[in-house]
């Protein structure tokens, strides 16, 4: 029920970068780092859907009721290929999907609400990480050595591993300061997966 907690609230995001990417020159390094994205999250629903499919009982009825749909909308749709744009429509219906499941989803955060805070921090991480990578391209592009997609992705996750090789880093003080959210992002991450595996493994023992 986490994932499917996560996958209504991706869902929603993806919606967003795609809408966003549609004011964008295909050629911009924003649109790249949206491009990188959206694959990301492509590969998460294609893991949900492949784990519905291997859970679900009655595999054929899953695929010819609303499995074909979550399949469709996995596929990544910020590309050159124009003639699959329209395919940015069917992520709505994901949404949608999503949504019938809705009242499942609030009983599970009451029921089980450590593993459903666990599951929103996990979003509210993507989030921070999306929101800082997009903002450090845009203030360090043509400042200092952060200036293509590829060097914001290299140095978000060198950064929020708190890592630092040092061999990007932002000068401005935007980016230092968003620099600064990542390492205490990082941190916290750290600890709330390490506190959410320690209970996990005190519950399986216990039963």
């Amino acid at each position: 029920m986490v994932t499917k907690l996560l996958v209504l609230l991706f869902s929603l995001f993806s919606i967003i970068i795609l809408a966003y990417s549609l004011f964008l020159p295909e050629d911009s390094e924003i649109y790249r780092l949206l491009w990188y994205f959206d694959l990301v999250l492509c590969l998460f629903f294609l893991y949900d859907f492949f784990k519905q499919l291997y859970e679900t009982k009655n595999k054929f009825k899953y695929l010819y009721t609303i499995g074909w749909l979550d399949f469709i909308s996995s596929i990544p749709v910020i590309s050159e290929m124009r003639l699959f744009r329209f395919l940015r429509i069917i992520r709505i219906f994901r949404i949608i999907n999503n949504i019938g499941s809705f009242k499942s989803i609030i009983r599970f955060v009451k029921q089980e609400l450590r593993r459903s805070i666990f599951g929103l921090i996990v979003f509210m991480q993507v989030t921070i990480l999306f929101l800082s990578m997009l903002m450090v391209l845009y203030v360090e592009k043509g400042v200092g050595n952060i200036n293509t997609a590829e060097d914001t992705i290299w140095w978000a996750f060198i950064t929020i591993t708190t890592v630092g090789y040092g061999d990007l880093y932002p000068v401005t003080n935007i980016g230092r300061f968003l620099a600064v959210i990542l390492i205490f992002t990082g941190i916290f991450s750290f600890g709330a997966v390490i506190s959410y595996l320690s209970n996990l493994f005190k519950s399986i023992n216990n039963n």
